[in-house]
């Protein structure tokens, strides 16, 4: 059910159109969000993880040698989970990687398609500012739903295409999503 709430979520987000002739991003996100901070990764050991690539778009993250990588199907937005092992009376985690192709065709800097985003569907984040995430620029955002806080960090593929990293926060796991989120990185 979570799953498919936050897929809802990336997916209404991602598929509105920017605006034309929005103000750029300075203007909408007070002064300490503009300057970018480089998501680094929490004291997590990640040198025995497994590396999650994936060619047609051209990335990769790493997570941990337990967890399960699971691939959407369908139209739509390239969905892929990576998933905490399931255990009886045990809490889980899932991060969800969302590619949505072509999403950006103005080619804009992914402040101004983030802000764009934002203003059409009128949304307004618990909290939200700028990171670096692979190298490369990106922006975060965090709400509060009835299944608790999530976490979603954008960032673009390629100019045009959109990723999105997605997690609930949830105390015996942010650390360990944070750090999926800071082994992102472009591959070619």
């Amino acid at each position: 059910m979570k799953t498919r709430a936050l897929r809802g979520l990336i997916i209404l987000l991602l598929s509105v159109s920017p605006m034309a002739g929005q103000p750029a991003l300075s203007q909408n996100l007070p002064s300490a969000l503009q300057t970018p901070t480089k998501v680094t990764a929490p004291l997590v050991d990640t040198s025995h993880w497994k590396t999650y690539r994936n060619e047609k778009h051209g990335f990769e993250v790493k997570y941990p040698e337990t967890w399960g990588v699971h691939m959407g199907s369908g139209i739509g937005p390239d969905i892929i989970s990576l998933n905490s092992p399931l255990a009886v009376g045990q809490p889980n985690a899932s991060l969800t990687l969302a590619i949505q192709r072509g999403q950006n065709p103005r080619k804009l800097s992914i402040e101004e398609w983030f802000t764009a985003q934002l203003q059409a569907t009128k949304a307004t984040p618990d909290s939200s500012g700028r990171v670096i995430i692979g190298g490369q620029p990106a922006m975060f955002m965090e709400n509060t739903n009835s299944f608790g806080k999530n976490r979603d960090t954008f960032t673009l593929l390629h100019e045009t295409s959109v990723l999105s990293l997605s997690y609930f926060r949830q105390a015996q796991f942010d650390q360990t999503c944070a750090a999926i989120v800071s082994s992102f990185r472009v591959v070619n």
